[in-house]
């Protein structure tokens, strides 16, 4: 799932925003959702730092509620380059300046359905078309990131997916779900599929993977 957050000094501009965006990921069937509407940029600074934002819709001028967006922006570039920035300005001047922050686009405000529409467009693109942010569909309302499974493993007539901080079940086999997945996956078991970029730790020894959330799983003997 694409986690989109919204940051403005007007809560009411960005509420009509996130309206549109709601509607308009419906409407295209783009995995994402707003997860965060707020004038606060500490939340917005700590949710980026725990990278659970992907896409940020952030506003340049800020009016006595925090620093101005491309200074918020820069630090947090310090600690997280990989999300989407997007910054939302009513100043076509600011907007030149925005690309200094390795920033996707920008929205003029008032803003138009069809520019939200094209932008969101544009991030489902990026995030189906790169294998770091590829998507992997597991239930008819559930999608995926790859990079943010941990291991894959076979229950009975289910396979469950293991994330970080999140167990998903799914009645796809293992091998269904094997031929959707990047390069970075593969058999260890023959009821396991594993993330090689996640693996902390191989102990051949007891035969299990340990990755960096303190889960682990088997290692099959003829994988070893």
């Amino acid at each position: 799932m694409i986690n989109i957050a919204l940051c403005d000094d007007s809560l009411k501009s960005i509420e009509n925003i996130s309206k549109v965006m709601e509607s308009t990921i419906i409407n295209l069937d783009i995995p994402a959702k707003i997860t965060i509407v707020t004038s606060d940029q500490n939340k917005i600074h700590e949710e980026i730092k725990n990278r659970n934002i992907d896409v940020l819709f952030l506003d340049i001028n800020f009016k006595n509620t925090g620093t101005n967006g491309i200074d918020f922006a820069k630090k947090l570039r310090e600690f997280n380059k990989d999300f989407y920035l997007i910054f939302l300005t009513a100043h076509f001047e600011y907007s030149m300046l925005s690309f200094k922050c390795k920033t996707f686009d920008y929205i003029l405000k008032p803003t138009s359905k069809q520019k939200i529409e094209s932008i969101l467009e544009r991030i489902k693109e990026e995030f189906t078309s790169n294998n770091s942010t590829l998507f992997i569909k597991i239930t008819k309302d559930i999608s995926i990131k790859a990079n943010d499974i941990l291991f894959i493993e076979r229950s009975l007539n289910k396979s469950l997916v293991h994330t970080k901080n999140t167990v998903y079940e799914t009645n796809l086999s293992l091998n269904n779900i094997y031929d959707n997945l990047p390069d970075d996956f593969y058999r260890n078991h023959r009821s396991y599929i594993v993330n090689k970029n996640a693996i902390e730790q191989i102990d051949k020894r007891n035969k299990i993977i340990c990755f960096n959330s303190s889960k682990s799983c088997p290692i099959g003997k003829l994988y070893l």
